[in-house]
């Protein structure tokens, strides 16, 4: 429900979106039913990148790993292997994807 709020977004691609994927898949930590992590999930989507999603729990080996990278438990939280770049605010991540992975970023 909450993407067809959200015309649909995520459920088709971007047409400026680029052909080949990035060497690397991409890595994203969240919690489960997470707003702000479904928002730059549909970023991905829209932009046909591979991504590995860590689902975290308390307490979880995940979490372990979230706290390690990042310092904290903030997400969504995402880790680009691709340019070294990780990114904890979903705003900035959406807005780093598309700056770095669309053809207007060639």
């Amino acid at each position: 429900m909450p993407t067809l709020l959200r015309a649909g977004r995520g459920m088709a691609f971007w047409e400026k979106s680029r052909k080949e994927p990035p060497p690397k898949k991409l890595e994203l930590f969240s919690y489960e039913n997470n707003p702000y992590a479904r928002i730059v999930r549909e970023a991905l989507c829209e932009l046909e990148l591979p991504y590995i999603l860590n689902n975290i729990g308390e307490g979880s080996t995940r979490e372990r790993s979230l706290i390690k990278l990042s310092g904290g438990k903030e997400v969504p939280y995402l880790v680009d292997p691709n340019t070294g770049t990780q990114i904890g605010d979903y705003k900035k991540i959406i807005s780093y994807l598309f700056q770095t992975y669309s053809l207007d970023a060639l």
